[in-house]
């Protein structure tokens, strides 16, 4: 286990002709490691490169055993930034720190990280077995000294000890049972044995801990049944599953996981969901998680990073990121269905009103509300936190478009009469609402939130 860093990484690629890209094209020049001015930089040079900017100045910190997890839109950035931290591809500047290692210029195989993917990556000729072993045998799991075992003692006469007597005393004999060349023949009666029932396998002794291992992890995820079965024969859910035990096998620092639940139905991807969570929690291994949906953000994450074209937007614990949005992106983003934005002025000491409603706020704003004295600011609020009521000068009055009834809600989508503004409302499911009505809304003032219509930023409540 092990803390990840990450320190002003960037990443870019030259833009080319025609090229259709999420993050715009800029002349913002890179960040060099011996952080040498880039102006200055390109200044020297006498060219201004034109770049895309996939990523821009990412600075995250993952504690250890924490769950991490990044989300945004599609084309973020999100994915990028976990195949660079995998080693799968190249930062155009930055560090990556995993524990105490600085792992920049380390392949993907050094850096004790274990990824899983969207697509599962499992091998389809091969048992699920196979599949788990596979990384550990590639890894090098459970070798010992050729000369000696892990008690120092000597290895010739251990490692021989499976053999018929006939076969061991002729490669004692012969030497065989020393050096390299035991270890070759060791590897090649293991391979040829592998396809055999159980009970005829040659096992050695790293191929026994490797059969542990395997089996450990099957029963940690509750697939021991599922070990002779192919890839083709699995569930989607099952073979998400053993693509996890294939990480987990490993026991890495730390786990990179992208998207592993958008194949997954609805039902599935829930209790698949919990799964992942328990498991993390059960291994404390340092968890980063890729998501587009914010359920899996909000139910999952120690922590949630939301980003947007290249940059980290705001690190915070879930209901944090929920109740105290950093900006307006944030706000929309997070929270289905997303929160309302209605364009208001602001009257000192802590009035905000626009020609359909005048609200007055509870009187920790008053302090900040006194700077914004006769400025347009954006109000916002959250669907379920305005309410049918009587009409009202402090109430809203709105045209209902649809009506979307759940069982355990109903969402109201609302328009405004005056500028067509739609609003979304969670009411109860036994209030009966009909398409065309017109109704009062109340907001709770103690619920909003202010953001400034230039930049988008939150505006914080005063703290008396």
């Amino acid at each position: 286990m092990a803390q990840v860093i990450l320190e002003n990484v960037f990443k870019s690629v030259p833009a080319r002709k025609g090229d259709t890209v999420v993050a715009p094209v800029t002349t913002e020049p890179k960040v060099t490691n011996n952080e040498e001015s880039p102006s200055l930089e390109a200044e020297k040079s006498g060219q201004t490169p034109k770049t895309v900017n996939i990523l821009r100045r990412i600075n995250l910190e993952v504690n250890d055993g924490e769950f991490m997890v990044l989300v945004g839109p599609s084309g973020c950035g999100k994915s990028t930034l976990l195949r660079i931290i995998a080693g799968l591809e190249e930062l155009t500047a930055g560090k990556i720190w995993v524990g105490n290692r600085q792992v920049n210029d380390l392949p993907p195989k050094e850096r004790d990280i274990a990824m899983v993917f969207q697509n599962y990556a499992l091998y389809p000729h091969l048992s699920v077995y196979e599949n788990i072993a596979f990384g550990l045998r590639r890894t090098g799991y459970g070798q010992v000294n050729m000369a000696e075992d892990s008690n120092g003692n000597s290895n010739s006469v251990h490692w021989g000890k499976n053999l018929p007597p006939q076969i061991k005393q002729g490669l004692v004999a012969t030497g065989m049972l020393n050096g390299e060349v035991r270890s070759n023949l060791e590897n090649v009666l293991t391979t040829m044995t592998r396809s055999l029932p159980r009970e005829l396998r040659y096992l050695s002794e790293r191929e026994k801990k490797i059969d542990q291992q395997v089996r450990k992890v099957a029963k940690l995820l509750q697939v021991e049944h599922l070990l002779n079965r192919l890839p083709k024969q699995l569930s989607g859910g099952q073979k998400q599953r053993i693509a996890l035990g294939r990480a987990i096998s490993r026991n890495p620092q730390v786990f990179l996981m992208d998207e592993p639940l958008s194949n997954l139905d609805a039902k599935l991807r829930a209790e698949t969901r919990s799964q992942i969570v328990k498991l993390q929690r059960q291994l404390g291994t340092t968890t980063i998680y890729v998501t587009h949906d914010q359920t899996e953000a909000m139910t999952m994450g120690d922590r949630i990073a939301v980003m947007k074209d290249g940059r980290i937007q705001q690190i915070a614990p879930p209901l944090e990121i929920y109740n105290q949005p950093a900006n307006r992106f944030v706000a929309e983003f997070i929270g289905s269905p997303p929160m309302n934005f209605i364009p208001v002025q602001v009257k000192a000491p802590r009035v905000v009103c626009n020609s359909q409603f005048r609200l007055t706020l509870p009187e920790v704003w008053e302090p900040i509300l006194h700077q914004y004295d006769g400025q347009s600011l954006t109000l916002g609020v959250r669907p379920e936190h305005m309410s049918i009521s009587a009409p009202a000068p402090k109430n809203l009055m709105v045209t209902v478009e649809i009506v979307e009834a759940l069982g355990n809600d109903t969402y109201l989508s609302v328009s405004i009469p005056e500028d067509s503004t739609v609003l979304q409302v969670r009411v109860p499911p036994d209030k009966i609402v009909r398409i065309g009505e017109e109704i009062w809304l109340s907001i709770d003032p103690e619920k909003i939130h202010l953001f400034n219509p230039h930049d988008g930023m939150a505006i914080p409540k005063s703290i008396s």
